[in-house]
Formats: C-alpha cells, structure tokens, sequence
C-alpha cells in the first residue's frame, strides 16, 4: 500500500505558504535597509541569503519560531592586511548591533556567530553572520576567536548539486526528517540531518518508499557517526564536533525509534488505517487523515494490484 500522496499531502501541511515567505522576506529586507543607513559614511556591505530558508527546506514549526540567516558581507574592512590585524570581531558586531538593537521591544543577542533580531510574536528571528572575504576565502566573525575561515556559500551550491535531478525529492526527503524533529523535540540540528540524508538518499517513485529508504540508509549507518559527520565541502572537518557526548548518543537513541516506527508504517500493507497511525507516531497529527471509506478504496486497490502481479506456477492438473 503506497502512501506517496499522503506523503506529498504531508508536504503541502509543512512546506512554507506564499504569504509567511513575503513576511519573512519583508522582515529581512527591513532589517538590510537599516544596516546599509549605519554603512552610509563606509561602503555598502553586500548580503546574501543563507541557510534553510534560502536552500528552501524550512518548514513550518509546530509551536517553534522561523530561523533565518542573512550574511553581511562587510566591503569597508581593508584586506590587504595579515588576517591578525584586521579590525576586530567586536568592532564590527557592533556595527550590526547599533542599527538594530531598538528594531523591536525585545532586546537583541549580540552571539558569538552572529547578532540575533528576536521579535515580540516569538515566531521568528534572524541571525546576521557577518563575513569578510581574502583572496577568493570568506572569513566569519566570531567574538571569541576572531576571523575563522567560512564559507556559507559552499554549502548553498552543495545543496543544489545533491538536489539536483531527483524532481525535488531530495529537498522533500529533508523536510519530512526536519518535521519529525520538530515533533519529536530532537536536538540534533537541521543541517545535520541534511548532511545525513545526502549522505544516504535514494531516489524512489514514491515519497513514502524514498524517506524509508534513505531513514534505513541512516540508520545502517549509525555506528559511523558516533564521533564525527563530515561537512560536505570540507572532509576535514565534522559538523557535530560542538555536540557533547550525551547530544550525539541521545540522537543514535531517537535515530533507532525514528527507523522501527518507519519500518512498521512503511511495511503495513493491509490496514490503511494502522498505517496512517503508524506514521502519525513518527510526524504528529499534521501526518494526514484518511476516512474509513477513503482508506477501503485505497486497500482495495492494493489488493487489486496484488492478485494481478502475484505469482503462480502452473501444474499437470491445475494452477497454484
């Protein structure tokens, strides 16, 4: 019993809808003009969209807030100099923080990766990484350490490179892994979960067949990323090094219960209903609902499709 359209359905309940992306983009374009008035005595810093929101896999948070990352790329900083002597990293969070510390009535957090804007509703924020670019190399502001090479562009043309050619099954794939955390409250991080599915996606007709396949992938795999996931544009260097060691074992503990509870939905092939409960454990309630005379004609149809494929084998004195 395929569930492709409940899933794509699923997809549709997530995914962001034309109105709340014009939102965010309007809170982040005011934000932008804001900073380029603090930059009107220096040159214009350039900003570039970055993070799920740009990759297009954020989704809509049960009870969470959007997260979005828009780098400021600072033009006035003279790069010319050894690294050590540029300009410090608290100098020019400051500069970000001064134009839009009073930008709502709640206070700013100056991070140490970035300025965070939190706003009142509690439904969203935007961070501002800010990045300085040498000899083709970008270079992010951290408070404590200083200019650390980064580059955030790198993962953006991964992204659509591993996406590329799958019908958007892949963005998908990623999307039903970030709904499950979300409802599952795990702490392991979205980008995580992207490097993971990358790492094991496969390409399926169906979307139901294509999450399971790829959480099975995952799964299999699970012993190899105890200590380390590699950041897919740079092997040297793992993307869970920040993770203490009960984050990353609590993750192998919800990575199991993710693939028995996907393994039992996907493998029910007779009750539509125990099906749809099945993958209800796994997403919450938003996973669709199908009535009882929608889900008969969905097991009828399953039937029908067996009896004309399965096999048989014919004998001297009848077929079996």
């Amino acid at each position: 019993m395929d569930f492709d359209a409940e899933f794509k359905n699923f997809h549709g309940e997530i995914d962001l809808d034309s109105k709340t992306k014009e939102q965010l983009r309007g809170s982040r374009n005011t934000l932008r003009e804001k900073i380029k008035k603090e930059f009107k005595e220096r040159t214009q810093p350039k900003f570039f969209m970055q993070g799920s929101f740009h990759m297009r896999t954020t989704i809509k948070p049960i009870n969470g807030e959007y997260d979005l990352d828009d780098g400021i790329y600072l033009q006035n900083i003279d790069t010319s100099k050894d690294i050590k002597d540029w300009i410090s990293t608290q100098t020019v969070h400051s500069w970000i923080v001064n134009p839009v510390e009073n930008h709502t009535s709640v206070p700013i957090t100056d991070k140490n990766l970035c300025v965070r804007v939190n706003y009142k509703d509690g439904k969203k924020h935007i961070d501002l990484p800010i990045y300085a670019e040498k000899d083709g190399k970008f270079y992010l502001a951290v408070k404590s350490k200083g200019w650390i090479e980064s580059n955030p562009k790198a993962i953006q043309d991964w992204f659509i490179k591993t996406n590329k050619n799958t019908d958007n099954q892949f963005r998908r794939v990623v999307k039903y892994l970030k709904a499950w955390k979300d409802y599952k409250k795990s702490s392991f991080g979205g980008f995580q979960l992207t490097v993971l599915a990358s790492n094991h996606f496969v390409r399926y007709d169906s979307d139901e067949e294509s999450f399971y396949q790829t959480v099975r992938g995952i799964y299999n795999n699970l012993e190899n990323y105890k200590e380390e996931l590699k950041n897919p544009t740079d092997s040297t260097k793992s993307i869970i090094d920040h993770y203490s060691d009960g984050r990353k074992n609590d993750f192998q503990d919800e990575f199991q219960k993710l693939y028995e509870l996907s393994k039992k939905a996907f493998f029910e092939k007779e009750s539509c209903l125990d099906k749809i409960k099945n993958w209800q454990k796994v997403f919450g309630d938003r996973f669709p609902t199908l009535t009882e005379e929608e889900c008969k004609k969905k097991e009828n149809k399953t039937q029908a499709i067996y009896n004309t494929t399965k096999p048989f084998c014919k004998v001297a004195n009848g077929t079996f």
